[in-house]
């Protein structure tokens, strides 16, 4: 088994029993290559084309080739191994909500039809696992689990007359606990490759993923001021907010109390499992405002609490947008960041 990396391209040539998802022999079958070709963003030409063309100018047989194609950059592949099992990953997203992951899966091993099926459920999961692991989600705010042009490639190189045939490959076998930990750790380190996304990215990076921009919380904070004679402009302080709010979601508690605040909304609120008083925002929820007083006092003291409720009651700007939770939360980041600032 031989590992070729270009610019263009990733191929495995060696002797395989394969089973894939791939747009190019896919299914069931055999093959001296599999190939991961690299394909421009815009690309609507014919898939099938383009891969016989590529095994003619190189001399391969069709016939002979599995073949996925992306728009990620081969450069930020990740090649992951641990023992029998070699996972070879492209992952990038161009949106929250859009991605694409190829996986190579590559075992050494003398896999039944069944066990490669299960080896790529397996896959299947972990790559679903890291995009948990990651917080991402779609644009109706459910946890992302893949992309219509995701594909998966399991290719077994360890078979032959004589080598015992392996029936099983679930998570319970340690052939499937491995394939399941490369997978998983594979998936995080190409989107870290490709789209610099990691597990502990910022606060404000994870709420502009939900739609909550610092420019829109900065217009709301401000929709409600009062100018006092004396005090800067409201450019002046508009900087000195945007500054003050990057500033208080660096602290973790702050960036811990907002996060609980989106995981109820996305987990609890949106699922339904508060019942029906979660769904209209009934009054006796209190958790939300708990959540932005905490926020508001934790920055600013007694007095933001007495602007949390000021800002809580009116709703302003981006507050009449936002979930059961979110709305305190901002509101009390918002809330807690103007004490601060104005005393």
């Amino acid at each position: 088994m031989e590992i070729e990396k270009t610019e263009k391209y990733i191929a495995v040539h060696g002797d395989f029993k394969v089973l894939s998802s791939a747009v190019y022999n896919g299914g069931f079958g055999s093959a001296k290559t599999i190939l991961n070709l690299n394909v421009s963003k815009d690309f609507k030409g014919n898939a099938f084309e383009l891969f016989d063309s590529f095994a003619e100018e190189r001399d391969l047989v069709g016939g002979e080739i599995v073949g996925m194609m992306t728009a990620v950059a081969m450069n930020n592949a990740r090649i992951k191994e641990k023992e029998d099992v070699t996972a070879i990953i492209t992952a990038g997203i161009s949106k929250r909500s859009k991605s694409t992951v190829n996986i190579i899966l590559l075992v050494n091993k003398n896999l039944s039809q069944s066990a490669m099926a299960n080896a790529m459920i397996i896959a299947t999961e972990a790559k679903t696992a890291a995009f948990f692991d990651l917080d991402m989600h779609d644009e109706k705010g459910d946890l992302f689990t893949s992309d219509s042009t995701d594909s998966v490639v399991v290719a077994c190189y360890g078979y032959g007359e004589g080598v015992k045939e392996e029936l099983f490959a679930g998570k319970a076998t340690k052939l499937g606990k491995l394939i399941y930990e490369v997978v998983r750790e594979g998936v995080k380190d190409a989107l870290f490759y490709h789209d610099k996304l990691r597990m502990d990215r910022p606060i404000l990076t994870r709420l502009e993923e939900r739609g909550i921009y610092l420019e829109d919380m900065v217009s709301t904070a401000l929709e409600l001021y009062v100018p006092v004679e004396g005090e800067v402009g409201k450019e002046e302080l508009k900087k000195r907010l945007e500054e003050t709010i990057k500033k208080e979601c660096s602290d973790v508690n702050v960036a811990l109390l907002l996060a609980a605040a989106f995981r109820l909304d996305d987990e609890e609120i949106r699922k339904g499992r508060a019942g029906e008083a979660g769904e209209a925002d009934a009054a006796c929820i209190v958790a939300d405002e708990l959540i932005g007083i905490d926020i508001a006092e934790y920055i600013g003291g007694k007095k933001a609490l007495f602007n949390f409720f000021y800002y809580d009651t009116r709703k302003p700007g981006i507050l009449s947008e936002l979930g059961v939770f979110m709305d305190d939360a901002i509101g009390g980041l918002i809330a807690g960041c103007m004490s601060k600032m104005l005393g």
